[in-house]
């Protein structure tokens, strides 16, 4: 009988979730720090880490949550309706998550570092509605 509650699994992805949105907040407050810098090796290896992180933030909302309420039906009406509400948003901040990797990859394969400073601006405004949306699945399971 399905209590509506998230099963262990889905409780154990979501507690992996928020300690990735740490790590993935942690490295986006310091490549802000560096943007302002000259581009050298340590910015090099803050941008590619800082891309790490969004791509496995992204990968662990989508196949491990978003698809284990999906396809398990493991989500209760209300977090359903809330998953289906939010879903625009998500599926948005996560096109933005990817133009920034791609952005970075190239511009790091060109051997040029692009200005950040608003590229940085909108990734940020992008996770946070992205947090708050996902807060709001996570709340009403």
């Amino acid at each position: 009988m399905d209590t509506g509650e998230p099963d262990e699994y889905l409780d154990s992805a979501i507690r992996q979730l928020l300690a990735e949105r740490q790590q993935l907040l942690v490295m986006f407050c310091r490549a802000v720090g560096i943007a302002q810098e000259p581009a050298g090796e340590d910015e090099k290896s803050v941008l590619l880490r800082l891309c790490q992180l969004l791509m496995d933030y992204a990968a662990l909302w989508q196949f491990e949550i978003h698809d284990e309420l999906v396809w398990e039906d493991r989500c209760s009406s209300v977090g359903s309706a809330m998953l289906e509400r939010e879903q625009p948003m998500l599926v948005e901040a996560a096109n933005i998550m990817l133009d920034f990797n791609d952005l970075v990859d190239s511009a790091l394969a060109e051997g040029r570092l692009m200005d950040l400073d608003s590229r940085l601006s909108a990734l940020g405004e992008a996770l946070a509605e992205r947090f708050e949306a996902e807060d709001r699945v996570i709340l009403a399971l």
